[in-house]
Formats: C-alpha cells, structure tokens, sequence
C-alpha cells in the first residue's frame, strides 16, 4: 500500500485468498519453508492472504508465525471437498483462529484426520450443510473455482440458486474471464474450446461444449444474485502445472476495499458491495484507486468556547467519502463551519444573507450577550491539506474573524523538515466546495440555476456563448442597415423628379448661348483631373521604389561563435550575396532617379502642350465672360453653376442608392443566414450540454435529460424584457402565446410567434389571436424591439430524471415538489467536479427514498474522484454510501467530542448508527443485512 501520507478508513488491499502450502499433498515442492511462502507473497505485492490448503488447516499457525512483524494478513481457512460430487468451497475464518479451529470445523464437517490434506478426500455433507456448519462458526464460504473442475457446475440450477440466495453466499471464485460476459456464446464456440483445451494442457480436446455451459452456469447466476466475482491464484507449481507451489502465489489476485486492519467482517462488507469494493485483476491490473490532487487530511481546533479548553480536538479523514454522524445538537456541523473559516470561503453566500450571518456570528470572537461567537484569543485552528501528493498545513491564530486572522502555512518537503509558504494567494490554491441543505435549497428555487451550474462546468461553452452573441450583435446591426436602405428607397421618387426638373432649368440656360462656355470649362476640368491622376500614380511609383531601395540590404552573419576553421570560407561567400544585394540596390538607385525624370519630362511635356494652353484660354475666356455678364445683372452662369452642381449632388445620391438597392438583397440574404446562424449556434450549445451531461451523469439510477428550447419561464422573461412589460400585465395574451410555442416543435413554431408579430406591424388583421391592448402595444414597438422578437429562443429545459428500485420507468424531478428540486440540484453538484466536496446535511427534508436510491448512488460515485466530507443524520449516506471512514460525535457531550471513529466493520460504529441515526425503511433492511441483525 502507498502509505507516504497516510489517511483513516478503509483502503484498497490485495488479495489472493486460495493459496496452497506444503500441507496439501500436491504441492510438489515439500522443501519451501513457511518463512519462503510468507516472502515470495510479499514479494507479490499482496496485503492479504488466506492459507486454504485441502481438507486441512494443518500449516496455519506456521505460516501466521512466519508473517508476523510483516504487513501481510493471514486469513486462516480450508478448501473443503463436498459430497459425491467432489465440489470444493474455500472456508475463510477470522484471522484470530488457529489450526486447532480449522481441524475441529473439519472433523465436524466428517473429514477424517487420515484424510487431512488430500485433494481427493471428501466429507458426504452437502454444500448446504458445509455452508451452514461455516455459518455457525461465522466463517465466510467462497465457492472455489466455480467455472471448471469441481466447481459448481455439478450442481443443478434450482440447487445452485438456492445456494447462492438462501447462505449467506456473497462471493465465488472464478478462473476464467470469458466466463464473466454473461453475454458468452458457449455452444459451438471453438475459439472458447481451444482456448480452455490449451489452458488444461489436455493431449485431445477433452472439454466439449456440454462441459462449457456446465462451467458458465454458476458463473451466470452468481452474476445475476450481484455477488462478488472473485479470481485467485490457486498457486500452481508452474504455468499449466495442477500441482502447487510457491511460483504461483499472486499470479492471479483480486483487490478488496477494507479497513486500515483487514478483518473477516471487512471481506463480508466488502462482498456486499461489490460494485465498490472488489475489483478482480481481470480489469485491474493495478491499485483501483488514485488519491485526488486535493483533500483534506485532518483538522485541530484548540481552545475555542465549544471543545476543550486542555486539549485539541482532532478529526482526521479519508480522501474519499467522510460522515460525521451524532445525534441533533451533537455540533457536526461546527466542524465545516471552521474549514470554512479558515479559508474564508464565503463568496458563495453572498446572495444568501440569512446563511452568510449565521457564518460570520458564528466565526468570530465571543462577545456580548447574548453570546456570539466561538472563537477566543488563544483560539487556533489547524488543517492538514494534501495538494498534489505534498502534506500542508495551514493554521489560523490570533483569529478576530474570517477577515482579520493569521494565516500561516507550512508544507513537509522531502526530507520530512516542514518549510513557510509565504508566496502571496498561496491560500487560494487549496480548493474545495461547501453547500449546506439551506443553500442547495436556495439554489433549486431558482428556475435557471441548474443549467447555470452545467454550463460553468462545460469547457469551451462561454467562448461559444460570446460567439452566438456576436451573432446576434451582427443581426441587429444588420437589421438596422437594412432600414436605413428602405428609408433610402422611400425617397428614391422625390430625387429622380428634382433632377428632371434640374435638367430642364439647365437645359433653358444652355439655350441662352452661354452654354458653350461652360461646356467647355467642365470638358476641360474632367481632362484636367485625369492629367493629374496619372501624375500620382508615377509618384506613387517613385515612393515605391524609394522603399524597396530601404528594404533591398541584407545583414551579415554573427561569426563570432564559428569555429575559426570554417569561418573564412563562410565570411567569403555571405560577403560575396551583400555583395550582389549592395549591387541591385545600385541599380535600384539608379531607376528611381530615371523614375525621376520621366516625371519631369512628363510635366514640362504638358506644361508645353497645345492642350495646356487651350486650358489657360479656356479658363481666362470663363471668367471674363462671366464677369461681363455679372457687370450687366446677369446670374445665368451662376444659376448654371447651381443647377449643375446640385444635379450631379443628386444624381450621385440616385447612383448610391440604386447601387444600396441592388445591395439589399444581399443584406437581406445575409440577415437570414446571420438567423440561422443564431439558431445553429443555440443547437451546438444544446448538444454541449448534452454530451457533458452524459459523460458525467451515468448509472441506471439517473438520467439528465436536454430538451431543447422548452423553457416556458425563460421564454416569457425575455418576451416580457422585449416589450417592457416585466409584470404580469398581458398574462392571457402571453399565455396564448405560450402555448403556440410550445404545441409542437418550438424551432418551427416559434415562426407562428413571430408572424404575429410581423402581421401586427404590417397592420394585417390577426383576428382574435391576442387581445385589442396586446395588438397596441405591438404597434408601439419601436423597429429593434421587432428585431429582437425576431431572434427570440427559449432556453433549453434541463429535467433530472430518476428511477426508484420499484419502478421500471423514469420519474421526473424538474417539475416536482421543493425537496425533488433539491435532490436535482445535489445529483448534479454530486456528478462532476475533483474538488473536495463539503456537504451539511444535504438529506435534511428530502424523501428518504431519493436519499437512498439517487443521492446515495451519487456519493458512490463521486468518490472515486473527490473527497467528500458529508454531514449526516441519515443512515442511507454511511452506510449504503460506504462510507471509507466515520466520524461518530458525542450527543451527550456540553462541548465538541468525537465519541467514536471507524468503518461499519466495527461494533461501535454499527451500534452508533442504529441508535442515532435517521433512516427508511429500505435503508434499515439493508443495514440489517451488513450488520447481520436478524429481523
């Protein structure tokens, strides 16, 4: 076992529980000695181990002898042959037992002394009778190699089920993994055949298919009655050798969930819940169990109001599930009141006021009266936390409140010295979750915060979220374009006809005979713009050049850290590229000075042209025309003028609002796509959840289920926001709306929402569907308000689902009473997350039968990743949870006292929860049976 940091309760051991020693006649080596046997089984790596020789418990003392001072447990015990058809049954005894016990169990079972240690003797008692004489005793019977020779497989089905049910029969050894998929195909399976003929190294094929299925049977209803299904070794002297040996022992084993000291009682408890604590090396080659990166090894609290005053109170904890159980008023709950004081974790209440005082009244400093707060100046609180393998601790002192306190903390390193953390925020690396029934309850009555919390947890799903609302920004955007065209379009009519009355004005002056002059001055002023475009684009290439001449040269290589015998010939051929490069950028220098004087050229060449001094004419003849004209009180030029520029105004507004018009279509094109964009990425976000739920939610028990878009109450707030009307004003008209939507395939039918809507707008009659005020308020809808209708979606619905042990279907909890919505939000909190997980009283006002059939099967699971520190009055939670440790606290005690700590194996611990403990029925004949109170 790992034990660099070690914790309470119980742990994963492993076990080969049929072992041969040389007191069975067929092991072959009779030179291996008690001292060898106990070594090569540590050498194995087994914890536990039982010595199960045939008809005969002759060599136990011996080899508990040669284990003592070792980690390894010897389980004394017997293979026993039964009746006339020879099957065998381990009988496994407590480890106090001796080989004197074993041969008074054997010579009661009629096994004669001369017989002792063969394999062939047998006793003429049944199976039935063995198991009962086994009972008597309180010994633990496992039938031996139940699927192949004297096995079970002699014995017939109305037999073998009465076995397994009616004698305490809670485990078989099996040999054979094929055997364990009841779904096996056993007639005609030749690959099986070979197999099984090759394991047995049988000369002719020997095993047939009549052989087979009488093999797979035992194995089939063991399955079918839950028990256990172990595998062990049965040490053989060699591979494919039927004698024993020392070679053998743990080449076949299986790893089995007790106490920190393996007992009898442990296997028992172990073998009633298989599905938690065995795990046979057919799929687990390896330790079943990694501790989590987190969890909280102990606490200390000294010298507060509530414990003693000489002395600290101690509570030490497994890394998996933890119960502190006691009677009403016994203080279970102080204890993760100081965790989360010291850690100050306390922003999860902020939206809880009742519960966030409560808090602070009670983590503070005594004071007043009446009396509040449990802390006092000598006050101090340690907590052990093991983060990533590596033992902190952190330690709270000089402690006012969770605000004003010294935290110091400490880590052990390597050398087993503890070192100071001082690194600032250190605090907030040791995680770890807290909810007690009062803020899970909060929590459920919150219509969305089931959903909230799956969406938190769903890696990816915010960055999603911000892409489906830049969608939606993009729409709106979109819509708004999409108007302001249309208002464009409006006044599309008005423009065309200013302009045709513009060119009748304009086309009166030109009449006039004037108009020559003008046409003249604009023919040469459009000429003139395009000399002087060419113009820029040769300075255009100029600065271009100017810039690949910037950009042409080329660094050297650093050969400082060349071997010197290379550097000359390197240093030769780098210099001879800058070179080349110094040469082209010449050259380059050279062009831009040619690019230069083209331009000159290019100037003095229009400067000197017939053009250019037409253009100087041009422009002298226009203005002395137009200042004669002036002189006589003549403004046509000037109307002219006007006209023209307010008709080319007006003809580029037309141009830009048929080039708009043509564009419209495909805003509008690209407004739809952005919709089905919106809606697309709403599906995506759907299926994350779904894919999250189901990697996260499994089990038979359980079952979370998605339903896309059929949130009523999200659809009504956000329809209520768009129009403004958050009250319950227009409660008919938004229930009829309502039931449209949700009559049917919302995708498809929230279209028929929408139409309403658009109808309304568009003054269309909609008959009776919405009241007179509801088709008012439409109308008075601003254009973004419709935009945002149209884009309306309703959340999806998340409904927990779960299956009671009476009831073959689903039952429904999303729409159930308050504590069914508690139960919800707890399965959830209890299905994801490695976090250490606090919990007080999470059972309180829940029904018992939720408690036990889904809350329980929750916790069994949850601790395979994560810690669990559970607050409990309920006995559903210790005890069919399997609780790995139990801290029982002193009901009678003034002050906090742990009265007793331990698993269910132990007595005190059994009686504890009988007494104090709240529980149904179910839970109560469950407890029956683990405890073995006959009802």
């Amino acid at each position: 076992m790992d034990n660099e940091i070690t914790y309470k309760g119980t742990r994963w051991y492993k076990c080969d529980l049929h072992l041969h020693t040389t007191a069975s006649l067929c092991f072959l080596d009779k030179s291996v000695t008690a001292k060898q046997w106990v070594e090569r089984a540590i050498e194995q790596g087994l914890d536990c181990v039982a010595v199960t020789d045939h008809n005969t418990g002759g060599y136990v003392d011996d080899i508990k002898q040669a284990a003592e001072g070792t980690e390894l447990t010897v389980f004394p015990g017997v293979e026993i042959t039964c009746d006339s058809s020879k099957v065998h049954l381990l009988i496994i005894f407590d480890t106090s037992k001796t080989s004197a016990d074993i041969r008074d169990f054997l010579v009661r079972s009629d096994i004669r002394a001369n017989d002792f240690g063969k394999q062939d003797a047998a006793t003429c008692k049944s199976i039935f009778d063995i198991a009962e004489l086994a009972e008597a005793d309180g010994a633990i019977v496992i039938p031996a190699h139940i699927d192949e020779y004297n096995g079970l497989g002699s014995v017939s089905v109305g037999n073998l089920k009465k076995f397994y049910s009616e004698l305490n029969i809670n485990a078989v050894q099996v040999v054979h993994r094929d055997f364990t998929d009841l779904g096996l195909q056993v007639s005609g399976n030749v690959e099986l055949k070979n197999k099984l003929n090759e394991y047995y190294n049988m000369p002719t094929p020997a095993i047939d298919d009549a052989l087979i299925k009488d093999w797979f049977t035992p194995v089939k209803y063991a399955a079918e009655e839950n028990l256990a299904i172990l595998t062990f070794s049965d040490n053989p002297h060699e591979p494919k050798n039927s004698k024993h040996g020392i070679w053998g022992i743990g080449e076949n084993f299986t790893w089995i969930k007790m106490d920190q000291t393996p007992s009898l009682e442990g296997l028992r408890q172990a073998f009633l819940l298989p599905e938690y604590r065995i795990r046979n090396n057919f799929d687990s080659p390896s330790i079943p169990y990694n501790k989590p990166d987190l969890w909280i090894k102990s606490i200390s609290i000294n010298k507060t109001t509530i414990t003693d005053t000489d002395a600290s109170l101690k509570l030490e904890f497994s890394p998996q599930l933890n119960t502190l159980i006691g009677g009403r008023g016994s203080g279970k709950s102080s204890i993760l009141r100081f965790i989360r004081g010291v850690f100050k974790r306390t922003a999860d209440l902020n939206e809880l006021q009742e519960i966030l005082n409560d808090h602070h009244e009670f983590y503070k400093r005594e004071t007043g009266r009446p009396k509040k707060g449990v802390l006092t100046d000598a006050s101090s609180i340690e907590i052990e936390f093991v983060r990533n393998e590596v033992l902190h601790k952190i330690i709270a002192s000089n402690i006012n409140n969770s605000s004003n306190q010294d935290i110091q903390i400490t880590k052990l390193n390597e050398t087993g010295r503890w070192d100071d953390v001082l690194d600032e925020g250190y605090l907030d690396f040791f995680e770890f979750e807290h909810y007690s029934q009062k803020q899970i309850y909060e929590i459920a009555r919150e219509p969305n915060a089931l959903r909230e919390r799956i969406d938190k947890a769903i890696e990816g799903l915010s960055r999603l979220k911000g892409e489906r609302e830049h969608v939606r920004n993009l729409f709106l955007e979109k819509s708004a374009a999409i108007r302001t065209v249309d208002l464009l379009l409006a006044g599309k009519g008005k423009i065309e006809t200013k302009i045709k009355d513009l060119n009748a004005n304009i086309k009166k002056l030109q009449q006039s005979g004037i108009a020559d002059l003008l046409t003249a001055k604009d023919k040469f002023s459009i000429e003139l713009n395009l000399v002087e475009a060419f113009k820029v684009e040769i300075e255009t290439k100029e600065t271009q050049l100017d810039e690949l001449i910037q950009s042409v040269e080329i660094e050297d290589i650093d050969f400082s850290n060349f071997d010197s015998s290379h550097r000359e010939l390197l240093q030769l051929n780098t210099q001879n590229v800058i070179d080349s490069f110094l040469k082209i950028k010449s050259e380059l220098i050279s062009i831009k000075k040619q690019t230069h004087q083209i331009k000159i050229d290019f100037e003095r060449s229009i400067s000197d042209s017939e053009w250019k001094t037409a253009l100087s004419k041009n422009t002298v003849d226009f203005e002395s025309q137009k200042d004669k004209l002036e002189k006589e009180g003549i403004d046509a030029i000037s109307s002219y003028e006007k006209f023209t520029k307010e008709k080319i105004q007006l003809e580029r507004e037309l141009e830009d609002i048929n080039t708009n018009s043509a564009m419209l279509v495909e805003d509008e094109k690209e407004r739809e796509k952005l919709q089905g964009e919106y809606l697309r990425l709403s599906k995506e976000i759907t299926n994350k959840r779904r894919e999250f739920l189901q990697s996260i939610v499994t089990g038979e028990k359980v079952k979370v289920n998605i339903k896309q878009f059929r949130n009523q109450s999200d659809f009504e707030f956000k329809l209520r926001k768009i129009v403004q009307r958050e009250n319950n004003s227009y409660q008919n008209d938004i229930d009829t709306l309502i039931e449209i939507c949700f009559k049917g395939n919302v995708e498809n039918k929230i279209k028929e929402v929408i139409s309403i809507f658009k109808k309304i707008r568009a003054n269309e009659d909609v008959g009776s569907v919405v009241s007179g005020h509801f088709v008012n308020l439409v109308r008075s809808l601003n254009h973004a308000q419709i935009d945002e209708i149209e884009l309306i979606l309703p959340e999806d619905e998340i409904e927990v689902q779960y299956k009671s042990a009476t009831n073959t279907a689903f039952k429904s909890l999303s729409t159930a009473s308050a504590g069914q919505k508690t139960t919800a939000i707890l399965t959830f909190i209890l299905s994801y997350g490695k976090l250490p997980l606090i919990l007080d009283q999470p059972e309180d006002d829940l029904d018992n039968r939720l408690v036990y059939e889904l809350i329980v099967d929750r916790l069994k699971q949850a601790k395979e990743k994560r810690q669990l520190i559970v607050v409990t009055h309920n006995a559903n939670i210790p005890v069919n949870g399997d609780a790995e440790y139990i801290i029982s606290m002193d009901t009678e005690s003034r002050i906090l006292k742990v009265l007793h700590t331990g698993t269910v194996e132990q007595m005190s611990i059994k009686k504890e929860i009988c007494d104090v403990m709240e529980g149904g029925e179910t839970a109560f004949e469950m407890r029956s049976k683990r405890y073995q109170i006959k009802s």
